[in-house]
């Protein structure tokens, strides 16, 4: 893959309780949910399910044992169980993409180092930049892994997820900031600034966004 190609990573959902959001989604997908870990500093936990195209999805809440507040606790607010709250994409050159962030006239939070402790006992290591900009609500992130082996390659593939589609009032905005920052994501106009995510297990399909919970779409 070229250096500055940027990918979906992983696709996030938020869980007011983890341990019975895990439970509740693992049910309706029928899938096994896997153990994640703590983001010291960032206020969170997760659990992970793989999914096909090296990519997983992320159950993520608050972590009872923190008190610190990352960008996605922050970000989140008062969503309901189980609602679509991040777009994660991959990339090997965080320090391009940093750099047209800035040319495109957006903002960042700055390149963070970060890690932890993996169900296996092994020390993961990554780096993320999160983006903001006057005109848009809601952006993805960016994510580097280095060297650390992706989580995917430790999960199953149970599920398929679609590439998310952004839901906001400037659609064409936002598809021409995607189109500078080189990042493949769909656009669509809505009321409400939002990620929309469909997951996919066999006959299952299932849909979020940040104003409707996790559920099985009619067939």
């Amino acid at each position: 893959m070229e250096k500055s190609n940027i990918t979906l990573d992983h696709s996030g959902l938020w869980c007011r309780d983890l341990e019975a959001s895990a439970q509740a989604f693992s049910k309706l997908m029928q899938v096994s949910v896997e153990p994640g870990g703590r983001h010291d500093g960032q206020g969170t936990w997760n659990k992970l399910v793989g999914a096909t195209n090296g990519q997983y999805v992320e159950l993520i809440g608050a972590d009872p044992t923190q008190t610190a507040t990352g960008p996605i606790i922050k970000a989140v607010g008062d969503q309901a169980d189980l609602t679509s709250c991040l777009a994660a994409y991959r990339t090997l050159d965080l320090e391009a993409v940093h750099a047209k962030v800035l040319a495109a006239g957006a903002e960042s939070l700055g390149v963070q180092s970060m890690g932890r402790i993996g169900a296996d006992g092994k020390k993961l290591s990554w780096r993320l930049l999160f983006i903001r900009h006057r005109d848009h609500a809601v952006l993805p992130f960016f994510i580097d892994w280095q060297t650390t082996p992706h989580p995917s390659s430790r999960l199953a593939p149970a599920l398929t997820v679609n590439a998310p589609i952004f839901k906001t009032p400037d659609p064409q905005g936002l598809a021409q900031l995607f189109k500078q920052l080189g990042v493949p994501a769909q656009t669509e106009y809505g009321e409400q600034s939002e990620i929309a995510v469909s997951i996919r297990n066999g006959t299952i399909s299932a849909s979020a966004s940040a104003t409707k919970s996790f559920s099985i779409d009619r067939m």
